[in-house]
């Protein structure tokens, strides 16, 4: 069991030089495959000012919590996020634990990326990307819907009776947590 663990472990590429901290555009075309009002020659005449820094993420969701264990729960969401690496097809996701702990979710088309992002009282999600394509943004829903899944498994689920300090994250509002973040993402299909 522990030899698996550590094949999974090793799976989950610790490289912190993946797509510079973060900072890296990712707004899915280079500037010579760029429209005019991609690139803002026209200055911003035609429509709303967009944000146009790629460091800057957008918020997707944020729990409230009493108490996480970040050691633990960064272990545990990243097994499962190296499990979704393959979800629609292999390859479409790339898993990565940066160097300040951050679970970082790469899609193949590079237009966007997520990040699971756990401090001592919240977990968050936070995607980074100027314009995601429609495909990423598919994906991107699906996956964030298995997720929460896991995190209320993990804070809420088991068959035996565990105490709230021995969980690896417990809810500040366990009967809303999950489904308030549910809101805020596209819609799922029913199971």
């Amino acid at each position: 069991f522990l030899s698996l663990l550590l094949i999974h472990a090793s799976a989950f590429n610790i490289n912190s030089n993946v797509f510079s901290g973060r900072s890296m555009c990712l707004s899915g075309a280079s500037s010579s495959q760029q429209s005019p009002t991609q690139l803002n020659l026209l200055g911003g005449l035609f429509g709303e000012k967009k944000n146009t820094d790629p460091t800057v993420p957008k918020r997707m969701f944020e729990i409230e919590c009493t108490n996480i264990k970040p050691g633990g729960l960064r272990f545990a969401l990243g097994l499962f996020l190296i499990g979704q690496q393959g979800t629609p097809v292999k390859g479409s996701w790339k898993a990565n634990q940066a160097d300040d702990g951050v679970l970082d979710m790469y899609y193949v088309d590079n237009t966007a990326m997520f990040s699971v992002v756990m401090s001592e009282t919240s977990l968050s999600v936070d995607r980074y990307g100027l314009e995601p394509s429609l495909q990423y943004q598919l994906q991107e829903s699906l996956v964030l819907h298995r997720l929460l899944d896991e995190i209320e498994t993990l804070a809420l689920g088991g068959e035996e009776e565990v105490e709230d300090e021995n969980r690896l994250l417990v809810f500040a509002k366990p009967e809303t947590a999950v489904s308030e973040a549910r809101k805020k993402l596209p819609a799922r299909a029913e199971d």
